[in-house]
C-alpha cells in the first residue's frame, strides 16, 4: 500500500495540546477573542483529517514518524488510514462542534478559560488515540482523554459532579489498567510495541488469549459495555452538556477502535474463540440499556442509557467477523456519534433557555423550538433505525452481517430490540415536544444562532449519510475486508 509522509498529522494533534494553555491565557483576558482562537484551533484537526478523504479512499495511507525513544524500539508515529480514517473524522468534527457549541452554552460558567483550555486537551487525547501507532504512544493518549474530562465532569458537571466525577474516573482507569497490563505482556513475549511489528510476530499460543481479555476489558469499559457500564450514566448525564456529547458521541467509540486495531487486527485467529461471549454481552447491552431508557424521566438520562444500548450494536457488528458486519459497525460509530451529540445538543437547548430536563415538567415546545424539535426527532429516529436516515443504513450493514455469519437467532434478538429504541425515543420527543405545556410559552424560544449552527451541520449529516454516503462506506468497507482477511 502506497504511503503519503506528511507532518500534518501532528499539527492537527498537537495544535490542541500546544496552543490550550494560550487559550486559557487569552481568555482570561477577553472571552471573544479567546473563543475566536478555540474555534480556529479545533477547527484545524478536522480540515486536515478531511482533507485526506481523497487520500484514503484512493487506497493511499497516510504516515508520519520521528524518533522518540530508541532504547525501546519506540517512534512517535502517527498513521492514516482506512481503519482510524472513520474515527479521526469522527473526533475532529465532534471536537470543533462541541467547541463551537461551548462558547454559548457555558459562558456564564465559573472559569470557563479553563473549561475551554481543557476541553481542546480532551480532543486531542481522543485523537491521538486513532492515530497512535505504537500501543504505548496509545496508552499515553488514552490516558490523556482521561485526565481533562474527569476534571471537566468534576468541576462542572451537575448533581453531585466530584463523587460523579470520581466514579467515572475510577471506572475507566481500572479498564486502562487492564489494557496496560495486556499492554506490557505483549512487550514481554515479542519485544516491541509497535502495531505493524507485532502483525508479522505475533505466534499461535496460549498467553495472546489472556491478552486478548485484557484488552477487551480495557475497551468494553470504555465503551460502556454490560456489566462494566454502570460509571456511564451518572457520567453522561451530569457532565456539562458540550462534554456529554463527546464522551457519549465520540469517547466510547474509542473502545470500538482498540477493539478493530488490536483484537480483530492483530488477534484475528482468536476471535472466534471469543465472539459468542462478547454477542451476548452485546446483546445485553442492547437490551438493558433499551429497558432502563423507557423508565426515565430526565432526558440526559434517556440519552445516557441509550448509548448502553447503541455500543450493543457497534460491538455486535464488530464481533459478527464478517465484513459487511465490521463494516456496519463502524458505519455505526460514525453515525450514532453524530446523532447522538444533535440530541445531547438539544437536551441542552432545554436546559439553556428553560433550565428544565425533567420529562415531567416540559411540554408543548414544538412551535417555539421548531429547529430544536426537528433536530430531535431526526436523530432519534436515525438512532432507531427509521430510513432513510443514516442509522438505518448502518443497522443493515450489521444486521446482514449478523445474518451473512450465520448469527440468526442473536441478529434477531438485535432487531427486535430496535422497537425498544423507537419507543423510548418517542416517548420523550413526546413528552417534551407535544403534551400538555408546562411553560408559559409566550417566553420560550429556540437556540441562539451559535448553538444551532453546530446542530444544523449534524442534521445534514444524519439525513445525507442515509443514502449519499459512498465515500465514507468505501474506506470503511475496504478496511472490515482487510481486517477480515488478516
Amino acid at each position: 500500500m502506497e504511503v503519503v509522509n506528511t507532518m500534518l498529522l501532528s499539527i492537527a494533534l498537537f495544535i490542541q495540546l500546544i496552543l490550550a494553555p494560550l487559550i486559557y491565557l487569552v481568555t482570561n483576558s477577553s472571552k471573544k477573542i479567546g473563543d475566536t482562537l478555540s474555534m480556529i484551533v479545533s477547527a484545524i484537526p478536522f480540515i486536515i483529517v478531511a482533507y485526506f478523504l481523497n487520500t484514503i479512499y484512493n487506497g493511499l495511507i497516510v504516515y508520519e514518524e520521528h524518533p522518540w525513544i530508541p532504547v525501546f524500539g519506540l517512534k512517535l508515529g502517527f498513521l492514516l488510514d482506512p481503519a482510524s480514517y472513520p474515527f479521526a473524522l469522527l473526533i475532529s468534527l465532534m471536537g470543533f462542534l462541541a467547541t463551537v457549541y461551548s462558547t454559548k452554552y457555558m459562558e456564564h460558567e465559573h472559569g470557563y478559560s479553563a473549561y475551554m483550555a481543557l476541553l481542546l486537551i480532551f480532543n486531542a487525547g481522543m485523537l491521538g488515540v486513532v492515530l497512535a501507532t505504537n500501543l504505548f504512544l496509545l496508552y499515553i493518549f488514552w490516558e490523556l482523554m482521561l485526565i481533562p474530562s474527569y476534571f471537566l465532569i468534576a468541576y462542572w458537571g451537575t448533581g453531585r459532579p466530584r463523587i460523579i466525577g470520581f466514579k467515572y474516573f475510577v471506572f475507566t482507569h481500572a479498564g486502562a489498567l487492564a489494557m496496560l497490563f495486556g499492554i506490557i505482556w505483549l512487550y514481554v513475549l515479542y519485544g516491541t510495541l509497535e502495531i505493524s511489528q507485532l502483525s508479522m510476530l505475533l505466534t499461535d499460543r496460549i498467553e495472546n488469549l489472556y491478552i486478548s481479555v485484557l484488552i477487551f476489558i480495557g475497551a468494553a469499559v470504555k465503551m460502556a459495555v454490560f456489566p462494566f457500564h454502570t460509571w456511564l450514566p451518572d457520567a453522561h448525564a451530569e457532565a456539562p452538556t458540550p462534554i456529554s456529547v463527546l464522551l457519549s458521541g465520540v469517547m466510547i467509540k474509542t473502545g470500538a477502535y482498540l477493539i478493530i486495531r488490536i483484537l480483530l487486527g492483530l488477534f484475528s485467529w482468536l476471535m472466534p474463540l471469543m465472539n459468542i461471549p462478547i454477542i451476548i454481552l452485546a446483546l445485553i447491552s442492547m437490551i438493558w440499556g433499551g429497558v432502563m431508557a423507557l423508565v426515565q424521566t430526565d432526558v440526559k438520562r434517556v440519552l445516557a442509557y441509550s448509548s448502553i444500548s447503541q455500543v450493543g450494536y457497534i460491538l455486535f457488528g464488530l464481533v459478527t467477523l464478517a465484513p459487511i458486519g465490521v463494516a456496519g459497525g463502524v458505519f455505526h460509530v460514525l453515525n450514532h456519534g453524530f446523532a447522538k451529540g444533535l440530541l445531547f445538543m438539544c437536551s441542552g437547548v432545554l436546559i439553556y433557555v428553560l433550565n428544565e430536563r425533567d420529562l415531567n415538567k416540559l411540554g408543548g415546545l414544538a412551535s417555539r423550538m421548531p429547529v430544536t424539535a426537528t433536530a430531535m426527532l431526526l436523530g432519534a429516529l436515525s438512532i432507531a433505525g427509521t430510513p432513510p436516515l443514516g442509522g438505518f443504513a448502518s443497522e443493515w450493514m450489521i444486521f446482514s452481517g449478523g445474518i451473512d455469519a450465520g448469527l440468526t437467532i442473536y441478529t434477531a434478538i438485535a432487531i427486535a430490540n430496535t422497537a425498544i429504541t423507537a419507543g423510548y425515543y418517542l416517548r420523550m420527543i413526546r413528552a417534551v415536544f407535544f403534551l400538555q405545556p408546562k411553560h408559559d410559552l409566550s417566553k420560550v424560544h429556540d437556540a441562539p444562532l451559535i448553538m444551532i449552527a453546530p446542530m444544523s451541520i449534524l442534521i445534514f449529516l444524519v439525513v445525507i449519510l442515509g443514502f449519499l454516503n459512498y465515500p465514507i462506506t468505501a474506506i470503511i468497507t475496504k478496511a472490515a475486508t482487510h481486517i477480515i482477511k488478516m
